[in-house]
């Protein structure tokens, strides 16, 4: 059997874009993220191990299964209440924003929801959801498997009250309930156009109970 030659055994990040079906900027988040090996040639072309691409499209539990190739920003939020939902759902579709916005009603919803795709914002309402939000963001920034997923909280409490309790921990966004809807959508807006960019978020792994990124 005739051996693979060394430039057989890598591929650029479009042929592991086509092997894993996922979209370039995808490829590139996870070289980034360290969930795949990469290094640049003296043109500065990125290359990847085959044989690792090919590990990673079988590798049970991957991100790639709760992940769908897109170039749109995924956007997932959780209201309780049917009329908050509708409302969103109105001035989303006015924004007109390069994204997609999926609803669930409680947190127990999203969570089947990101089971299945992983959305690349989630913008959660503590104390609509009736859940302790502390155990919650702690258990979702814990997760390396969501190192790319941005969270945007909405709470009737001040910022410092949340962050002192720990639950605003580093990179975590922060919306009072009285968010002006413009304020929203410029944070989405700005969102996307990083997305489109490949921007990386910020890692989810530094150290809990920091002062949270607060929008005016």
């Amino acid at each position: 059997m005739k051996k693979p030659s060394p430039a057989s055994a890598v591929c650029t990040t479009q042929r592991a874009a086509t092997i894993l079906g996922i979209s370039v900027s995808s490829v590139q988040r996870l070289v980034e993220g360290g969930a795949l090996g990469a290094w640049k040639t003296r043109g500065g072309h990125r290359r990847l191990p085959l044989a690792e691409v090919l590990a990673y499209k079988m590798q049970p539990g991957s991100p790639l299964q709760v992940s769908v190739a897109s170039d749109h920003l995924r956007v997932l939020m959780v209201e309780a209440q049917d009329q908050a939902r509708e409302q969103f759902r109105r001035r989303f579709s006015l924004w007109h924003l390069p994204a997609t916005l999926e609803m669930c009603a409680s947190i127990y919803q999203a969570m089947l929801v990101m089971g299945r795709q992983q959305p690349d914002v989630l913008v959660l309402d503590l104390e609509q959801n009736h859940i302790d939000g502390c155990v919650l963001l702690n258990t979702l920034v814990g997760d390396p498997k969501l190192w790319t997923m941005h969270v945007v909280i909405l709470s009737e409490q001040d910022a410092a009250t949340l962050t002192a309790r720990g639950i605003l921990p580093e990179g975590t966004v922060f919306f009072g309930r009285t968010v002006r809807p413009a304020d929203l959508r410029d944070y989405l807006q700005m969102r996307c156009s990083l997305h489109s960019h490949t921007a990386a978020p910020l890692p989810y792994h530094s150290a809990l109970g920091a002062v949270a990124e607060t929008a005016a």
